[in-house]
């Protein structure tokens, strides 16, 4: 493989919880890094709240002149990083394509809120329909599937087996 000789993005991974930690450490030696954020549901003393934390726990890209010829030991001896990304054997990272950058900074907020979505609900809760033929009837949440379906268990005209549902979760509230 050879040299990279312009700058590129590469991914890193930091410590568990470390994200914000690795990114402020990394900015502080002048490196361009990147973290994309997201609003995120959490618990916190019982009640939900919105919380900002990393898009992808646990990753962040860093923008390097000349590719591999900067020194990388101060990125990897960097507190709350963990390791550059590799695949396979290769000794040199991938660089990540500037276009996938480019794109995820475009459409942050967009995906920030979809994150929100992807935690509001868990296996087991109880919701209440808000839109539609079974709106305020009660339902039992069980996954998501992709981005604009949910599966859901109701009981239906009293059968003994709940009937499973697919349904959109901007459709649901909690119980």
């Amino acid at each position: 493989m050879g040299v990279y000789t312009e700058r590129s993005w590469f991914l890193l991974q930091s410590k568990p919880h470390k994200d914000e930690l690795a990114e402020a450490h990394l900015r502080n030696q002048d490196y361009e890094v990147y973290r994309p954020l997201a609003k995120r549901l959490r618990k916190q003393r019982g009640k939900m709240v919105k919380m900002t934390e990393s898009l992808f726990p646990r990753y962040m890209f860093i923008y390097l002149d000349q590719g591999i010829e900067d020194n990388w030991g101060p990125i990897r001896s960097t507190t709350g990083v963990s390791s550059i990304v590799r695949f396979g054997r290769e000794c040199l990272p991938p660089p990540v394509p500037t276009p996938l950058i480019l794109s995820l900074k475009a459409n942050e907020d967009e995906l920030g809120d979809r994150a929100i979505d992807l935690d509001r609900f868990h296996k087991g809760d109880k919701v209440i329909i808000t839109e539609g033929p079974f709106k305020g009837l009660q339902a039992v949440f069980q996954q998501y599937d992709g981005d604009n379906r949910v599966y859901i268990l109701m009981h239906l005209l009293n059968t003994k087996r709940p009937s499973k549902m697919a349904i959109s979760p901007a459709h649901l509230l909690a119980a």
